[in-house]
């Protein structure tokens, strides 16, 4: 009997040591569970940062790195001016725009001069232009100063070349202009084509400085009596295809 009972303690310890480390061993598993659940949580995180870090454009990158365009509306073609489309001339003056215009306009060959130019014929065929909308660039100096003076000193420049270029060229007035949401200031002007016709010419310069950009840009947009829809020079970017251009004018 005692030896009986001796081995049922015995049996009885076994039986609790088992019991305990069953228990040290479930927690155990339990706690590794919990660490593996936990580590996966948070790599999840970490892929969803990467994920919207990916995703989402950073306030640091250059613009023409975070472009976004809409769709043209039916019948019409969308221009965004890219840095490395441009000859070597124009890349330093970059500025990151861009515009819509209708398919009855052609995209010019590009120059070293304008970084695009886009322009309808009339009914006569090429080399008889009823508009055309043209976009280079201008250089602000500071490029933190904007006022009226020195937009006025770039519109001198620009109709000492214009009158260089057209017959009777002739400056009619300067107004405000709002391009893209940013205020501006414009020339309008007139000349003519110095033909047995009497063609008339009409223009508007615009010099545009977007804030915070180093360089700017000149919009010349040009409408001639051999159009339909232009007929003074208060009609350009007002009437006509070219104010649906310069609507849709916006920088990116």
């Amino acid at each position: 009997m005692p030896w009986i009972l001796g081995g049922c303690g015995c049996l009885t310890l076994i039986i609790l040591v088992v019991v305990i480390m069953g228990i040290i061993a479930y927690r155990a598993k339990k706690k590794v569970s919990e660490f593996q659940n936990d580590v996966k949580s948070r790599m999840e995180s970490v892929q969803d940062a990467q994920n919207r870090s990916l995703t989402s454009p950073s306030p640091g990158l250059e613009p023409e790195a975070r472009i976004q365009t809409t769709a043209p509306k039916p019948g019409w073609k969308s221009y965004v001016n890219a840095k490395d489309n441009l000859p070597s001339a124009l890349q330093s003056n970059f500025v990151a725009f861009s515009f819509d215009y209708p398919k009855s306009f052609e995209l010019q060959p590009q120059s070293d001069v304008n970084f695009v130019k886009v322009e309808k014929y009339a009914a006569a065929g090429k080399g008889n232009t009823a508009e055309n909308f043209a976009v280079g660039y201008a250089w602000f100096i500071p490029p933190d100063l904007n006022s009226d003076a020195l937009y006025d000193k770039l519109l001198d420049d620009l109709g000492k070349q214009l009158a260089a270029n057209f017959h009777n060229y002739k400056e009619l007035k300067r107004q405000p202009e709002s391009v893209g949401g940013v205020q501006s200031r414009a020339a309008l002007f007139q000349a003519d084509f110095n033909d047995a016709g009497k063609a008339m010419i009409w223009g508007k310069t615009i010099v545009v400085h977007p804030p915070g950009k180093k360089n700017g840009v000149t919009i010349l947009i040009l409408g001639t009596s051999l159009g339909r829809d232009v007929r003074k020079a208060e009609d350009l970017g007002v009437k006509g295809d070219t104010a649906e251009i310069l609507r849709s004018f916006k920088f990116l």
